[in-house]
């Protein structure tokens, strides 16, 4: 029987899978969710399926629906009161967002210390972890996209076009201003949760940053985010630690 595990990190705009043996990472990469991409991936014959999703259940029964066709067992992962060490802060723990959890554990998993992990997708999500592994809150904000989405359809005047444009510099015509003042505002978030986490911990934590927009992110910190972990997988390595624990 094969051995072999597909994961799944379903987005609100993409979905990124990786194909396992044991510990191994055999395949990997990024698309659209379709039917026919998810029979392409079902190709490979795994045993099984593991997936974490922030989609509606409505979108998530397509995905359930083509799995079932196929007869491959699959599960998919939920925020939990406690797994690896990491304890959850929220009283109502389904009204966290899977992404949210798994990337959380997969950091404290990691360095087993005060923590604080970013998301940087179509939200921007930053959450701290005290060193005995109790998450200490968090934030969510309309990721970079968003934001300038919002700006074109909620004001009347504020209109810009072009090519995507990565600077934190003054703008000097309206595109400037929108796009170089959304990654201001990202990065400005971030870096103002960093100093919260550092009253809140009272130490240094390790950072760990993921998402699509994580690179445009390193790169404009610059020597500011010199400590930052970038791991483009974080969610998955989540999904794996969770879905192996008793």
């Amino acid at each position: 029987m094969s051995t072999l595990r597909l994961e799944l990190d379903v987005g609100n705009s993409s979905l990124k899978w990786r194909l396992m043996s044991g510990a191994q990472r055999l395949d990997g990469g990024r698309l659209t969710e379709s039917p026919m991409a998810i029979a392409d991936l079902l190709r490979a014959g795994p045993a099984v399926v593991h997936i974490a999703s922030v989609r509606s259940e409505t979108r998530n029964q397509e995905l359930v629906d083509a799995l079932t066709l196929a007869g491959v067992p699959f599960s998919f992962a939920r925020s939990q009161r406690e797994c690896a060490g990491l304890s959850n802060s929220y009283a109502d723990i389904t009204k966290m967002g899977v992404d949210r959890w798994l990337v959380m554990v997969a950091a404290f998993v990691d360095c087993g210390r005060p923590c604080v992990v970013i998301d940087a997708g179509t939200a921007l999500t930053i959450d701290i972890v005290g060193g005995t592994g109790v998450h200490l809150g968090g934030y969510i904000i309309a990721g970079a996209g968003l934001s300038a989405k919002a700006l074109a359809e909620h004001t009347g005047r504020v209109r810009f076009g072009g090519e995507e444009q990565f600077s934190l510099a003054p703008g000097v015509d309206t595109e400037g201003c929108v796009h170089h003042g959304k990654w201001l505002a990202q990065l400005g978030a971030i870096m103002a949760a960093l100093q919260q986490a550092e009253e809140a911990i009272g130490d240094l934590a390790e950072v760990y940053i993921t998402g699509g927009d994580a690179p445009t992110l390193l790169g404009l910190a610059g020597a500011q985010a010199s400590r930052w972990r970038y791991r483009e997988e974080l969610v998955l390595d989540g999904l794996a630690a969770v879905m192996a624990a008793p």
